[in-house]
């Protein structure tokens, strides 16, 4: 009779550190997608951070950088912006971009664009649409984080 209880805590005890490696497995997966999702957000945001700082830098015409004016020319700006994106970010027109394996990896969307022309600034609001990575085959779903970015050229006297 003893080796009998001895032997179902020994099944319970193996049944436990099933359960606790499934956990830690779920736990891993979710951290590792976290990871994914917040180093492509970060990357991406740096990148239209950049292009919107370098379309406005660009259309801020150079008789009214002299004067320490802030006026630009908000038609070369969106240029100047999507060249960024098509050019520099390697996205097609539609702001997606592929992996080399031709996976899909991510896509601009921009919900709303704000230019002004006096004093320079840009501004967009958008989402970034990815798909998870760690489960891709199993939730080939896409989901949205949305971002909200600007850049303005303000000139003062020296």
């Amino acid at each position: 009779m003893r080796n009998l209880f001895n032997y179902k805590k020994a099944a319970f005890s193996g049944i436990g550190f099933i359960a606790a490696i499934f956990i830690f497995g779920i736990a891993l997966f979710i951290t590792m997608e976290y990871y994914h999702i917040f180093t492509v957000k970060e990357s991406v945001e740096t990148d239209i951070s950049r292009a919107l700082n370098i379309s406005v830098t660009m259309a801020v015409q150079d008789m009214d950088w002299v004067q320490h004016n802030s006026v630009m020319d908000t038609e070369k700006a969106q240029r100047e912006f999507k060249t960024y994106l098509t050019e520099d970010m390697k996205l097609n027109n539609d702001y997606e971009k592929y992996a080399d394996d031709g996976s899909f990896q991510y896509q601009i969307i921009i919900d709303k664009s704000d230019i002004q022309k006096s004093p320079a600034k840009y501004s967009i609001a958008g989402r970034i649409r990815m798909q998870p990575v760690t489960v891709r085959s199993i939730l080939p779903k896409t989901f949205d984080i949305p971002f909200e970015l600007s850049s303005n050229n303000i000139r003062t006297d020296d």
